[in-house]
């Protein structure tokens, strides 16, 4: 049987509420981050995030952090943030007919270089070599509501 050192962590939730005055958006959310990072006046939410692996190595070390450590690469499954999201695009007859986001958020966009004979010609992308594509935007979060420039409007997936 194997000994390894594993470090564990989980994330405690704190908050604080700050009222800000900016021009935008993104503004005032600075404003806000720089506001209460200057704070020593937290509360606690008395709520936790789920258990995960920060690292992890063969053998009984009192420091996984020190240079003489070879730590091992952690499953996504034990990761804070679980791997990340799980998409799944369906596609039939060439068509993106669904995409399905579960897991976390995320912007899913799709480049469609078989251009020809396109009914959306005005929807036309280029590359940076001057490839014309069809672009096409998948999310679930709320930041991506609005079209990105020089695209067709996005669908969302729940």
């Amino acid at each position: 049987m194997k000994t390894f050192t594993v470090q564990l962590s989980y994330a405690a939730y704190y908050f604080r509420e700050e009222v800000v005055e900016a021009e935008t958006l993104e503004a005032a959310l600075d404003q806000a981050v720089t506001q209460a990072n200057d704070s020593p006046h937290w509360s606690s939410t008395d709520t936790t995030g789920n258990t995960f692996v920060d690292a992890v190595a063969e053998g009984d070390h009192y420091d996984l952090w020190a240079d003489n450590v070879q730590q091992l690469p952690i499953p996504a499954r034990f990761a804070e943030d679980r791997g990340g999201p799980h998409i799944v695009i369906t596609v039939e007859g060439g068509l993106i007919r669904h995409v399905d986001i579960h897991n976390g958020s995320a912007l899913v966009e799709v480049h469609d270089y078989d251009t020809e004979g396109t009914s959306e010609p005005e929807n036309l992308a280029r590359d940076p070599d001057g490839t014309p594509f069809l672009r096409t935007v998948h999310s679930n979060r709320d930041e991506d509501a609005a079209p990105a420039p020089d695209s067709a409007a996005p669908s969302t997936s729940e």
